[in-house]
C-alpha cells in the first residue's frame, strides 16, 4: 500500500473507529438512549466480525482492521446501553452488573465469531468446488447487507415518531468522514476490492441521508422531543459542573 493511503487509513480509523462515542456519553450523560434504535446498534456490532473477517481475507491495510473491530465495541456498549436505560429507572430489566456481564459476553461472542468467519472464508478460497467458494462472494456482499439493514430501524423511527434527536449529529458527520476516507484509503491501494468499497459508500450515503432527514424535521416544524422521562442534560453537566443551588427560601412571617 502507498504511503498516502496508509496516512488516510490513519485518519479513517480515527473518525470510523470513535465516531459512535458521542453516541455513547450521550446515552451515558442522559441516562437514556433516547431515540437511539437498539436494532440499527445491534445490526451494525453483528457487521463487525462480518466485515472484519472478510477484510483480513482480503488483505485490507492495519488501519483498515483495526477500525471496524473498534467500531464494533462501541456499536456494542451502545447496544447493551438500550437494553440497560430505560424511560423509568426503577422498571430496568439489568443491573449495571448485569449489563457490564452482557457486555462482556457479547464482545467474546462477536471476537469469536470474527475467527470463525475468517477461517471459514480462508478454507473456501482454497477450495476447487464451485459449490464452496460462493461463501467467499457471499462473506464481501454480507457487510453490506448488514450496514444498511442497520440503518432501517432508524429511518423507520424518523418517520414513524418524528424523533429525531435519538442520534448524535457528531457521529453521523464523523461516520460520513469516514467512510469517505476509507473509500479513498481503499481506492488508492494495491488490490481494490469493490466489495469492501460497497460497505463504506453505503455507510456514507445513508450518513447523509439521515442528516437531511433531521434537518427537515427541525426546519419544518415537524421534529419530537425525545419521549422519556430521564433527566434534562445541561451546560453545566457537560463540563462536570454541578449548577449552583438556590438558597432556601424564608418562611412568610
Amino acid at each position: 500500500m502507498s504511503t498516502a493511503a496508509t496516512v488516510i487509513g490513519y485518519i479513517a480509523l480515527f473518525f470510523w473507529s470513535f465516531q459512535l462515542l458521542p453516541q455513547a456519553i450521550k446515552n451515558y450523560r442522559n441516562s437514556s438512549s433516547g431515540g437511539l434504535s437498539a436494532g440499527m446498534v445491534a445490526l451494525w456490532a453483528l457487521w463487525t466480525p462480518v466485515f472484519a473477517a472478510y477484510g483480513l481475507y482480503s488483505n485490507l491495510a492495519v488501519p483498515l482492521l483495526v477500525q471496524p473491530n473498534l467500531f464494533g465495541f462501541f456499536a456494542t456498549v451502545c447496544s447493551v446501553q438500550c437494553l440497560y436505560y430505560t424511560p423509568d429507572e426503577k422498571r430496568r430489566t439489568l443491573t449495571a452488573v448485569q449489563a457490564v456481564g452482557l457486555l462482556v459476553a457479547a464482545l467474546a461472542f462477536l471476537g469469536g465469531l470474527e475467527a470463525g468467519l475468517y477461517y471459514a472464508t480462508l478454507k473456501a478460497s482454497e477450495s476447487s468446488l464451485t459449490s464452496v467458494t460462493w461463501i467467499v462472494t457471499l462473506m464481501g456482499i454480507l457487510p453490506t447487507v448488514l450496514i444498511v439493514a442497520g440503518f432501517l430501524p432508524a429511518l423507520y423511527n424518523i418517520f414513524h415518531t418524528s424523533v429525531v434527536d435519538g442520534i448524535s449529529q457528531p457521529f453521523l458527520l464523523m461516520d460520513t468522514l469516514g467512510g469517505v476516507l476509507s473509500i479513498i484509503a481503499l481506492l488508492l491501494g494495491d488490490n481494490v476490492d469493490l466489495l469492501n468499497v460497497g460497505s463504506y459508500a453505503a455507510v456514507a450515503a445513508l450518513d447523509i441521508g439521515i442528516l437531511i432527514l433531521i434537518h427537515i424535521y427541525r426546519c419544518t416544524g415537524r421534529a419530537k422531543p425525545v419521549p422519556t422521562a430521564a433527566r434534562v442534560v445541561t451546560a453545566s453537566d457537560m463540563v462536570g459542573v454541578s449548577p449552583p443551588q438556590r438558597p432556601p427560601s424564608s418562611p412568610p412571617v
